[in-house]
């Protein structure tokens, strides 16, 4: 079945049509609150939490094509108010995932990168992971991260460039 029918079962209470949405995704969705979380026990905490509130809420939904972006939006909040909660710092994989996007010919340059993306906002570390590890689009990066798509454009900007600027590459060199 398609999104929009499954959607639309889904909002006449259909569970099962709800479930299917999210396995077609739940690697994606898991790897997402694996990011935040750590682990993998409160990963799946994570998700289970976003499926009962997103089925909760399945009619506030206007637009069926949009359920991924909408559903991950609220399993990164969800993921947020539990890493608020355990006041865990940023996540380790993500910054690992990040720092492979950059090669080093040694641990002088390891250490330099590391702490270049530590120096990285929150929000702006999230939207780097968002755009170009996981593969959303600069417009469902918006979404999910509830913010303007030109905020999100400036940010990506902005990062890029101080991670460029402070590791002394070029733009062609990434």
């Amino acid at each position: 079945m398609n999104i929009e029918t499954l959607v639309l079962k889904s909002k006449s209470g259909d569970i099962s049509a709800f479930m299917e949405l999210l396995k077609q995704k739940q690697e994606l969705f898991y790897k997402i609150s694996f990011t935040y979380t750590k682990n993998s026990y409160d990963a799946e905490d994570c998700i289970s939490e976003a499926a009962i509130r997103g089925f909760e809420k399945i009619k506030q939904l206007k637009n069926p094509n949009k359920f991924y972006s909408w559903f991950t939006s609220i399993l990164i909040n969800i993921c947020r108010k539990g890493f608020r909660e355990n006041t865990v710092t940023s996540s380790e994989k993500e910054i690992n995932e990040v720092r492979d996007m950059f090669s080093y010919d040694s641990i002088e340059d390891k250490i330099v990168i590391e702490g270049l993306l530590n120096t990285l906002k929150n929000d702006e570390r999230e939207i780097l992971v968002l755009r170009y590890l996981k593969d959303y689009s600069i417009q469902d990066v918006a979404e999910i991260m509830d913010i303007p798509i030109n905020t999100v454009k400036t940010k990506i900007y902005r990062a890029l460039n101080f991670l460029r600027s402070k590791s002394g590459r070029t733009k062609n060199e990434y």
